[in-house]
């Protein structure tokens, strides 16, 4: 069990159907593996507030609204991570990828073939759930 304890929210970016992913900076913990955009939670926000700054500071998208996906907490040798997970509907502005990651719109039975951080699993299957399996 990591002796680190970080409290992360994620956005499960949709748009016409289609999940935006990015791969991690090389130098990054899981380097080079596919994510969603997210980031730890800030003193006094709340994991909603974090994940719509987080989608709006990496990715430059807002969300018409956020849905509660999934909530996980993983262990991994170095730290624990509790991830929560929303869902960001009908995506709109101007994408631009902090850092010019690579990225990708991507049918969300697509994402199960992409090389993710392990704590990801669940959160594409409960996507896959939420979606009716599309």
């Amino acid at each position: 069990m990591g002796t680190v304890r970080l409290e992360i929210a994620l956005a499960v970016p949709l748009r016409d159907g289609a999940v935006l992913v990015a791969r991690r900076r090389s130098d990054a913990h899981q380097g080079g593996l596919w994510e969603f955009p997210g980031g730890k939670l800030e003193t006094g926000e709340t994991a909603a507030e974090a994940a719509a700054r987080e989608l709006s500071e990496e990715t430059g998208l807002r969300a018409a609204g956020f849905r509660s996906l999934i909530k996980i907490e993983h262990d991994y040798p170095d730290r624990t991570v509790r991830l929560h997970v929303f869902l960001a509907v009908d995506c709109s502005g101007t994408l631009s990828i902090d850092g010019g990651r690579e990225h990708a719109w991507v049918a969300p039975t697509d994402l199960a073939g992409l090389e993710m951080p392990a704590a990801n699993r669940p959160i594409v299957e409960a996507l896959l759930a939420a979606l009716g399996g599309r």
